[in-house]
């Protein structure tokens, strides 16, 4: 009987230290491998991550200046607004722009709600140009309008050269833009380089100056 027990208690002091042996701590050999393991998958994912970031930036970015062009289409449309002497249904052919700034009270009076950049909702800055141009010599007429966006914030990202609407991608968002915001001068109107960014866009003629438009 007492052989029995001590055979017993052998057996279960056996199986306590197999159970005490297979709940043992985690090496440092495999502690290592785990953090190196995860360093290569951290390496891996955080550029993954921080790249579908910025492309969603870029696309909404890229949607913004969309959205400022629809805008100032539909204000064409319902004749909103003055170019020169002309109200903008009257205009003859030829190159008209509207100037943006989102901090000046005619850009926020024309976007309503928005209108700032995805990065940091940064104030941005620029233009909208659009050339009017009719066939000639015909019966039907037909008036065709091609809008054009130039588009910069404060942290220097956004669409750094003249841009017409069907090219406006993600591509064309930079994160790194040479220029930056530029407040509209006193009079409301751009710098002459962006407007010579205009002529050049559209073809302009040395002589010729693209008409700057606003709300009424």
């Amino acid at each position: 009987m007492l052989y029995l027990k001590c055979n017993k208690d052998k057996k279960e002091s056996e199986k306590m230290k197999k159970i005490n042996m297979n709940s043992k701590g985690f090496t440092l050999i495999e502690l290592l491998a785990v953090i190196t393991i995860m360093g290569i998958l951290m390496m891996v994912a955080i550029p993954s991550v921080t790249r579908t970031i910025e492309n969603s930036r870029r696309d909404t970015y890229a949607d913004l200046a969309k959205s400022y062009i629809n805008t100032l289409r539909n204000s064409v449309l319902s004749d909103e607004l003055k170019c020169g002497d002309y109200s903008v249904g009257a205009t003859p052919d030829g190159v008209y722009y509207f100037a943006i700034d989102s901090e000046n009270q005619n850009t926020k009076d024309l976007m309503e709600s928005g209108g700032t950049s995805s990065w940091s909702n940064a104030a941005v800055s620029g233009y909208v140009a659009w050339e009017k141009k009719s066939t000639a010599g015909t019966e039907n007429q037909k008036t065709t309008t091609t809008y054009a966006i130039f588009l910069v914030d404060k942290g220097k990202h956004g669409i750094d050269a003249f841009t017409k609407e069907k090219e406006i991608s993600r591509s064309k968002v930079s994160a790194a833009t040479t220029n930056t915001y530029t407040a509209l001068s006193t009079t409301g109107n751009i710098s002459d380089t962006l407007k010579s960014g205009i002529k050049t866009g559209f073809g302009m003629a040395t002589s010729a100056t693209p008409v700057q438009c606003t709300l009424k």
